[in-house]
C-alpha cells in the first residue's frame, strides 16, 4: 500500500531585521582623586590645552582646585571637579605660565645668562636685590640689569679667579692666598658621593680685579710661566704677615697663663681663627680671654678675626668629660632587621676600652633576615643556642647603672633595648630615661656642623663597632685645630707671684 504525502507549500515571508545601535566603547575609568601631575594630563585632554603640574598649583593657589585626599603625603585633587572647571579660566593660567617661562629663566640657566655663580642669584635674592617669580625662576630682564649695576659683586671659585681673571696658572693661587692679598667671600660644602664633601670657597670678582692693581706685582711674568716653572708669587706668600704665628703664640700663652689645654683652628667656612679651651671650675670665663685677646700686643690687632668660643669647644669639652674614668660606657647592638630583635650586644668602658659585656643572644622565634646578615653576618646557627634577652639583661642593667649610655645612633640601640625588655616582661630601670642615653652620632655630627646622617665605618659587629664609635669620642675630645698643653716651667724662668690684691702671710712673731 502506497501512502500518499500531501506537500504543502509554505510561504515565507521576508525576515525583518530591527536597527541594533553600534556598541560603544566603555569609557576608561578615571579615578575619583588623582594628583598633580595625572589632573594635569586629564585637564589637557578635556580642554586641548599644554596643561602642566605647575599650573596645577596655580589653580590650587587660586582656590579653583582643592585637595580631597592625600597619597603618601602628595595630595590629590578630585577628577570631577577638575573636568567641570571653566576652560577659558585653565586657558588663561596656561597662558600665563608660559608666558612667563618665555620671560624667565630657572636658577642654572639663569646663572649661565650672566656668567654668576648660581650662589649669587641666591644671595642676590636674600638680600633682595633680585626677586625670584613663580616656579623659583627669574625675569631675564631682572638678570640682565642686576649684571650691569653689580657688575664686581659675583662670586667665582678659586680656578675661576685664577685662569679666566688674573689669567695664572690655578697652582699659583694658593701664593695669592697666602700672601694675605684676598680672603674668600662665602664657603660652602658641596657634596661628592653619598657619603663625602669637599669644602668650596668663592671669591668677589671685585676683590680678584683689584688684584691687578697691586703695585710690584709683575702679571705679566707669572702669566708666562710655563708648567712646572716655580712662581715669582712664592716670595710675596713667604713675606706675608704671619697671622697664624701670632694666633698660635696668643693660644699657648693663653694655656700657659691659666693653665689649660686651648685649641685653635683657622676655619675655612669663615675665613677666621677659632679658640676655645678647658674650663677648670669654669675659668678663665670668655670675658676674660676676650679682655686678654684686646690687650695682647700681637694678637689684639686680629680680634675682630678670632672668634672665641664657636659651637664645637663646648662638645669637645663634654666629650673629654664623657671619657672621665666611671662616666659612661658605650653599647652597641646588631639585630635580627631593623629595628628587629637583639641578637648580639656589646658594652665597653668609654675611658678605658675594656670590655664589659659582648655575647650573642637568642632571638626566640624571630628570623634573622636577608639583608641583617648581609650586614653583620650572623646567622641563625649561630644564635640558635644562646641565651634568650632576659637572661643578659642582669649583667646589662649591671655595667650601665650609675653611667651614662653612649651610643653611636642612640634613638635605634634604646628603642632596640627597650622593645627586648618588654617582650621579656620586665621592667626597664635606668635604662628606659633618655637621659641616662647619650647620641654620639648626634654628638660628632654637631661637631662638625654637618647635617648629614655620619657612618661610622665599624665592622657591623657590637664589639668592633663599640670600639670605633669610642674613637670618633677621642677624636671630638681632642678639639678642631692644633690643641696648646701648658707648657711646663723652664730652669730659671721667674716664678709667677700672687694674683693682685692678694693678702701675703705675715711671719708669725715671738710668742706665736
Amino acid at each position: 500500500m502506497t501512502d500518499t504525502t500531501t506537500e504543502t507549500t509554505a510561504t515565507t515571508e521576508p525576515e525583518t531585521t530591527a536597527a541594533v545601535p553600534p556598541q560603544q566603547e566603555p569609557k576608561p575609568y578615571v579615578p575619583e582623586a588623582l594628583g598633580a601631575t595625572r589632573i594635569a594630563l586629564l585637564l589637557a585632554e578635556h580642554t586641548g590645552e599644554p596643561v602642566a603640574p605647575e599650573d596645577i598649583a596655580e589653580l590650587v593657589a587660586q582656590e579653583h582646585l582643592k585637595a580631597v585626599d592625600h597619597y603618601k603625603g602628595w595630595p590629590m585633587y578630585s577628577t570631577a571637579a577638575a573636568r567641570e572647571l571653566d576652560t577659558d579660566l585653565v586657558r588663561s593660567v596656561v597662558g600665563e605660565r608660559v608666558a612667563w617661562e618665555a620671560a624667565s629663566l630657572p636658577r642654572d640657566a639663569a646663572a649661565d645668562r650672566i656668567g654668576w655663580h648660581w650662589s649669587d642669584l641666591v644671595r642676590m635674592g636674600e638680600e633682595g636685590r633680585i626677586t625670584t617669580g613663580r616656579g623659583g625662576r627669574y625675569l631675564i630682564t631682572d638678570l640682565d640689569t642686576m649684571a650691569a649695576e653689580a657688575d664686581g659683586e659675583q662670586y667665582l671659585t678659586a680656578q675661576a679667579a685664577a685662569t679666566d681673571v688674573l689669567e695664572i696658572r690655578a697652582s699659583d693661587w694658593k701664593y695669592v692666598e697666602a700672601a694675605g692679598w684676598i680672603r674668600p667671600a662665602h664657603v660652602y660644602e658641596k657634596e661628592v658621593g653619598r657619603h663625602r664633601t669637599v669644602t668650596v670657597s668663592l671669591f668677589r670678582l671685585g676683590d680678584v680685579r683689584a688684584l691687578l692693581e697691586l703695585p710690584g706685582v709683575d702679571w705679566e711674568t707669572v702669566r708666562g710661566l710655563p708648567k712646572g716653572k716655580p712662581s715669582p708669587l712664592r716670595e710675596y706668600a713667604k713675606l706675608a704677615p704671619a697671622r697664624a704665628d701670632v694666633v698660635r703664640g696668643f693660644a699657648q700663652r693663653l694655656a700657659d697663663r691659666h693653665n689649660v689645654t686651648v685649641w685653635a683652628w683657622n676655619s675655612p667656612y669663615s675665613g677666621c681663627w677659632e679658640l676655645d679651651w678647658e674650663r677648670v671650675e669654669d675659668l678663665p670665663t670668655e670675658a676674660t680671654v676676650r679682655q686678654e685677646l684686646a690687650d695682647d700686643p700681637e694678637a689684639g690687632s686680629y680680634a675682630s678675626e678670632i672668634t672665641l668660643c664657636p659651637a664645637w669647644g663646648e662638645i669637645t669639652r663634654e666629650a673629654r668629660a664623657l671619657l672621665e674614668p666611671g662616666r659612661a660606657v658605650i653599647l652597641d647592638t646588631e639585630t635580627t632587621d631593623l629595628y628587629g630583635r637583639t641578637i648580639e650586644i656589646a658594652v665597653i668602658d668609654a675611658a678605658t676600652g675594656k670590655k664589659l659585656m659582648d655575647t650573642l643572644v637568642s632571638p626566640g622565634d624571630a628570623e634573622i633576615s636577608d639583608g641583617a646578615r648581609w650586614v653583620h653576618g650572623i646567622t641563625d646557627e649561630m644564635v640558635a643556642d644562646k641565651r634568650p634577652f632576659e637572661k643578659i639583661l642582669p649583667r646589662l642593667r649591671k655595667v650601665t647603672k650609675g653611667r651614662t649610655i653612649l651610643a653611636y645612633n642612640a634613638e635605634f640601640d634604646r628603642t632596640v633595648v627597650l622593645g627586648d625588655i618588654a617582650r621579656a616582661g620586665k621592667k626597664p630601670m635606668h635604662l628606659e630615661p633618655w637621659s641616662s642615653w647619650h647620641c654620639l652620632m648626634q654628638m660628632y655630627s654637631d661637631w662638625l656642623g654637618s647635617y648629614r646622617w655620619m657612618r661610622l665605618g665599624g665592622g657591623h659587629r657590637a664589639a668592633g663597632d663599640c670600639e670605633a664609635a669610642r674613637q670618633v669620642l677621642i677624636q671630638v675630645s681632642k678639639g678642631m685645630g692644633t690643641a696648646f698643653a701648658p707648657r711646663p716651667p723652664a730652669p730659671g724662668d721667674p716664678v709667677p707671684g700672687p694674683p693682685p690684691g692678694t693678702a701675703l702671710a705675715q711671719p708669725a712673731g715671738p710668742g706665736a
